[in-house]
């Protein structure tokens, strides 16, 4: 197994990865063969598992990996029958499993003989599935080089270059996540005093950056004894990112969670990223958020111009869930593994797929571990396997094509990392950061682009060169009042350039420091009006109230609303070669002419779309390869739509129309190909 080009390659052919969860540690071993052979028969080609560092080396020194000191301990089994069912393996190696183990699936005696791998703050609440680890702790990396010694070889010895089933090793499992839960980190290093304020908020991202930068040295450390004990497959890093709610888990954190592995590829190059997405329900509330966390995750997994292009996966897609509430349903699962693969992913590992118990002494929460796995501990099939087969029977008939398509994008979204670098942080300025963001960037302005019918990436504004950003035709931008000199020198050339850019709900004034910076304003011809309004909002004939204050300017423009004073609040005007859209409100989804609003201003841009569905609340994606492709229709919504999508592609002569019908929560996918006659046609 080999990555490039964003893809998996198998025996040198594209390849989709469709894996489930199997725990060989919580199954009775007699029951081993039957979980495995329902993972076949549900068309799964690989089962995932962590290797739990505490089951494996319960007393330090004592390795048991055959079973002698109780047969749930024979992972060299378990892999043999894997491979004899003709079913490939990811093996999650730790050190840290999480997995709701007791420790995080540290061994005990680590914590116990050796306290200083572990974080001590006061005020932390070290419960036993939340350790705190100090990841560069010399005693930590010297314990887990050991762990690794007595390991690795074992999976390297049955990687499938050597005749076994292992195509991808997993190097410990959500790193940071319960030193973010806690806002503690693994090491305090030289963090900035106080809170963060406008004034300082550059000390604080650049401690933040350092965080970033210990993690990735963390993963290099791990990448680099896996190299030295043989492991030759691809190494993949698993982002915790989805939070839970009510009846529902979101994805507001996933932009900042995965930055956290940001710099992982800049030293392990080819690193296959995956994240976790346990929406709970999927519906027309909550889709936005897999385009949104697929996104920040292709944006982390660039290796640079000359470097690898790793496909990305999802390590952990809800097709169980850890409570038995909500209760989680076909369609749930149904519209989770469609809209992820939508969106280009190629790689879906199913979580869980089948259920289990703990051993006493094992679970965090008990030996309780159904997780409302579509398989349960004895084997009996539930409801939600169906949309697992059916995905299954998809990739076995066109998992090799799928592989070699990507996600047609029609604008892009830019991340910028001092808005989201504050996982560490709190305090006024902090919260006010995070509530704007969430409502105005995540459900306001990527929900309604995403709403209005339009397809994203998003780059790290850090990480774009002039070249690079020039690229994209056009660039749609959550913005504050601060933003770095660089970056704003950046976005004025772009749009000099003839770059299309989209930029509110603040126009930066501020660099980092707080000290007055208005490169990009005084580019595009803008002056902002020193005081902030609270008045209603005229576009138009149409009035209504954004959110205060409103942020207004003068210029040489074209107003596109203006307060009731006479004001302008959002404008279009031009640049050099390019043009702009500026608004000085915030946008959120909480009514539809806000949807209205956003497709007018892109449209004012002249971005086009080039998968258009209508109703345009069917949620069309297109994936496209060189000459082929797959459509990808997604209902959210309890009643059926009926409509019609039209496709254009470069290279196609004319436009592809195709009517559909589609039942309350569900979805449909259409294979394309460019026929003889130059014209897409639909491939059954």
């Amino acid at each position: 197994m080999t990555v490039a080009n964003g893809q998996f390659k198998l025996d040198g052919k594209p390849h989709t990865l469709f894996s489930g969860e199997i725990h060989y540690f919580r199954l009775p071993a007699n029951l081993w063969k039957r979980h495995l052979r329902k993972a076949r028969q549900a068309g799964l080609n690989t089962v995932s598992f962590y290797v739990p560092w505490m089951w494996h080396e319960p007393s330090e020194g004592r390795f048991d990996f055959e079973g002698k000191t109780h047969p749930q301990r024979n992972l060299l089994k378990f892999i043999r029958l894997a491979q004899a069912e003709g079913l490939h393996v990811s093996a999650r190696v730790g050190p840290v499993s999480n997995a709701e183990l007791v420790g995080e699936g540290i061994p005990g005696w680590v914590l116990k003989k050796y306290p200083q791998v572990y974080v001590q703050r006061s005020g932390v609440n070290n419960l036993p599935h939340g350790i705190l680890l100090s990841y560069l702790n010399p005693k930590f990396q010297e314990l887990v080089g050991k762990w690794y010694a007595k390991a690795l070889p074992l999976i390297a010895a049955r990687q499938i270059h050597r005749g076994g089933p292992i195509v991808l090793v997993q190097l410990c499992n959500e790193i940071g996540m319960i030193h973010w839960l806690h806002k503690t980190p693994a090491e305090m290093g030289a963090r900035p005093r106080g809170e963060p304020t406008k004034k300082t908020i550059g000390a604080f991202f650049n401690w933040a950056l350092s965080r970033r930068q210990y993690y990735a040295r963390y993963f290099k450390f791990l990448a680099d004894l896996a190299k030295r004990k043989g492991i030759a497959v691809p190494l993949s890093a698993n982002i915790p990112q989805f939070y839970d709610y009510d009846v529902r888990g979101r994805g507001v954190f996933s932009p900042m969670t995965t930055s956290l592995f940001r710099d992982f590829s800049a030293l392990v190059p080819g690193t296959v990223f995956g994240g976790a997405y346990q929406l709970r329900r999927v519906d027309f509330e909550n889709f936005h958020d897999i385009s949104i966390t697929t996104e920040a995750v292709r944006s982390i997994s660039l290796s640079g111009e000359s470097g690898p292009r790793p496909p990305i996966i999802c390590a952990e897609l809800q097709t169980g869930i850890l409570r038995d509430k909500p209760r989680l349903y076909p369609s749930d699962i149904e519209l989770n593994l469609l809209t992820s693969a939508a969106h280009g992913l190629n790689g879906l590992n199913c979580y869980m797929f089948s259920s289990g118990i703990n051993l006493p002494g094992m679970g965090c929460l008990g030996t309780y571990h159904d997780w409302q796995a579509p398989v349960g501990l004895n084997g009996e099939e539930r409801p939600h396997l169906a949309p697992i087969r059916r995905w299954g029977a998809f990739i076995r008939k066109w998992g090799n094509r799928l592989a070699e398509t990507e996600k047609v994008t029609d604008t892009a979204l830019g991340f910028y990392l001092p808005y989201f670098a504050t996982e560490y942080f709190s305090g006024d300025f902090t919260e006010r950061l995070q509530a704007a963001r969430n409502a105005h960037f995540f459900d306001g302005l990527a929900r309604l682009v995403q709403l209005a019918g339009f397809n994203f990436s998003m780059p790290d504004l850090l990480k774009e060169t002039p070249a690079s950003l020039a690229r994209r035709p056009s660039l749609c931008l959550f913005s504050q009042e601060w933003m770095d000199p660089a970056t704003q020198n950046l976005l004025a050339g772009y749009v000099r350039g003839g770059g299309r850019l989209l930029i509110g709900p603040r126009l930066p004034l501020f660099d980092l420091s707080g000290k007055p910076c208005e490169i990009l304003v005084k580019s595009l011809g803008i002056r902002v009006i020193p005081k902030q309004k609270a008045e209603k909002v005229l576009r138009g004939r149409a009035e209504f109230y954004p959110e205060f204050p409103i942020q207004t300017f003068t210029g040489k423009f074209k107003k596109l609303a203006q307060t009731q004073s006479g004001d302008a609040c959002a404008a279009q005007g031009a640049a050099g070669k390019g043009r702009w859209v500026a608004h000085g409100f915030g946008l959120m989804h909480n009514f539809d002419y806000q949807v209205d609003m956003a497709e007018s201003w892109l449209s004012t841009l002249g971005i086009r779309r080039q998968v258009e569905a209508r109703p345009r609340d069917v949620h069309a994606v297109l994936r496209w390869g060189k000459n082929s492709g797959f459509l990808f229709l997604m209902n959210y919504h309890e009643t059926q739509r009926a409509g019609t999508c039209r496709v254009k592609v470069p290279g196609a002569d004319g436009v592809f129309e195709k009517s559909f019908k589609i039942s309350g929560r569900s979805g449909v996918v259409f294979s394309l190909v460019i026929n003889q006659n130059n014209k897409i046609a639909e491939v059954r």
